[in-house]
């Protein structure tokens, strides 16, 4: 049964939702100015595909009919798929078709970009000692309900399924394109930070300048739940 939050239900996701939740991949990440939908489309479920081949637990927020939200989470433990399965399969057959045109090549190397960027924060972070046994695979909600507390209900609600399946570390990637300092308010510590784009000699001064580790470019983050000692008193892995 789901639970209520005014006009706002939550269940675990099933397969007539993927549909909409390319939807809103596609409309939120992927549909620029110099991008056609089709192609956004494309790129918004081969996303989702992705996303799927290493979820293992699930939770969707659903106003009236529409599905409004969703957080997909992986817990290592609980994962019984082995190697490639269908969603790896699935989203590499997206992928492939976009190889047939100058644009769709495009958006295939700044994906392999992205995927790597992702790689090397993980890797660095687990030659650093960290280690993990889940992680916060995606965190979405729509526009017309933020600010209402879906993100941090369908957030805590994995956090929960976390601690009843004896997770002690997890993990989750995003970047400035997203509502990163949501991770900063719930208490978690920006493990990595990469940048994502070449700097200018006048941009490197102008960042010096102003003493700050990010600036108008797009940087990439690893953030964990291990407590930094600004956020001590913040529990992570739950709200008891």
């Amino acid at each position: 049964m789901g639970c209520m939050s005014e006009t706002i239900t939550y269940r675990t996701l099933r397969r007539e939702d993927y549909p909409a939740l390319t939807e809103l991949l596609c409309d939120t990440w992927y549909l620029k100015p110099d991008t056609d939908r089709d192609l956004a489309m494309k790129l918004a479920a081969a996303d989702l595909e992705y996303c799927l081949a290493r979820t293992t637990t699930a939770q969707v927020a659903v106003r009236g009919e529409t599905v409004v939200g969703v957080v997909l989470g992986r817990i290592d433990a609980a994962e019984t798929r082995k190697g490639v399965n269908r969603h790896h399969r699935a989203s590499m057959k997206i992928l492939a078709s976009l190889l047939f045109n100058a644009q769709g090549r495009a958006a295939l190397q700044k994906l392999k970009k992205n995927e790597e960027a992702n790689r090397s924060m993980l890797a660095e972070a687990k030659k650093e000692g960290h280690a993990y046994d889940a992680e916060v695979v995606l965190l979405l909600v729509s526009p017309s309900v933020r600010g209402q507390g879906v993100g941090k209900h369908l957030f805590d609600w994995l956090l929960g399924q976390f601690k009843a399946n004896g997770v002690t570390r997890y993990f989750l990637y995003t970047d400035t394109g997203c509502d990163y300092q949501f991770y900063d308010r719930a208490g978690l510590t920006r493990r990595k930070v990469l940048d994502m784009e070449p700097h200018t000699v006048q941009e490197d001064a102008e960042v010096q300048q102003e003493a700050s580790d990010l600036d108008e470019h797009l940087h990439a983050f690893l953030y964990d739940n291990e407590v930094a000692p600004a956020n001590e008193g913040v529990n992570p892995l739950g709200r008891d």
